[in-house]
């Protein structure tokens, strides 16, 4: 990926270079027909000159054209580009960043330092497979997304949300305490409580733990997610 974003940003470079040289080259053949008539008179006398440089301008008008469709393979390149990288880090479903797209932020946590004070939540909607296996994965799925959406919009103010897979959840809390979890848990409670009184036939239930690594000591991401994940199945 470091490679290919280098060799674009190389190739855009080189056609900057190119479109500049050859404005400036017929700026400069422009510039000097103005302020050389008696040269002008010539060109337009002289055929076999006068057909050689109408061939030079084809030619330069030519590499304008091409030069400007690169340019537009490459933007279109780097759009296309931006899709694909949204579609691999971002759940297809509910539209949260997914397992990679956590993974990428697990790897800021790359020493002890960086996770003093760092708290992991772990969640799962623990009634998906009942309703999924009574009401239909049409009603699952959009459970998964009512609930995605409730969970980023309150998660949102403490952390980083994403989904870990299946029916889990995970919440990055760079500053955690239990006064933050205790009042993130009471104010996702409160949405879900106001979210099943509305959907009564599909209430969301879940289940959730969560771990401060100032109490937990873990040097590892890797080794405080385990440790919320353990916590959550035990």
């Amino acid at each position: 990926m470091i490679q290919k974003k280098k060799f674009v940003k190389t190739f855009r470079n080189t056609k900057t270079v190119q479109l500049v040289l050859l404005l400036l080259l017929e700026a400069a053949y422009v510039l000097v027909l103005t302020l050389n008539p008696a040269l002008g008179t010539k060109l337009f006398e002289d055929r076999t000159l006068f057909i050689l440089c109408t061939l030079s301008w084809i030619l330069a008008l030519f590499n304008l054209i091409w030069l400007l469709y690169d340019f537009y393979k490459l933007r279109t390149f780097a759009e296309e580009s931006h899709a694909l990288n949204r579609a691999a880090f971002l759940d297809h479903l509910t539209g949260i960043p997914n397992r990679h797209g956590l993974d990428v932020v697990f790897e800021t946590y790359d020493s002890p330092e960086s996770l003093e004070h760092v708290a992991c939540y772990m969640v799962t909607i623990t009634n998906l497979k009942e309703i999924n296996q009574t009401m239909g994965h049409v009603v699952g799925d959009q459970m998964l997304k009512d609930f995605s959406g409730i969970l980023e919009s309150v998660g949102d103010a403490f952390g980083v949300v994403g989904r870990n897979g299946g029916n889990e959840f995970l919440m990055i809390v760079n500053h955690g305490s239990h006064d933050t979890m205790d009042y993130f848990i009471e104010s996702l409670a409160q949405q879900l409580k106001e979210y099943n009184e509305e959907h009564s036939n599909a209430p969301i239930q879940i289940k959730y733990a969560y771990i401060l690594n100032e109490e937990a000591h873990a040097e590892y991401f890797s080794t405080l997610l385990t440790e919320t994940y353990n916590k959550l199945h035990a």
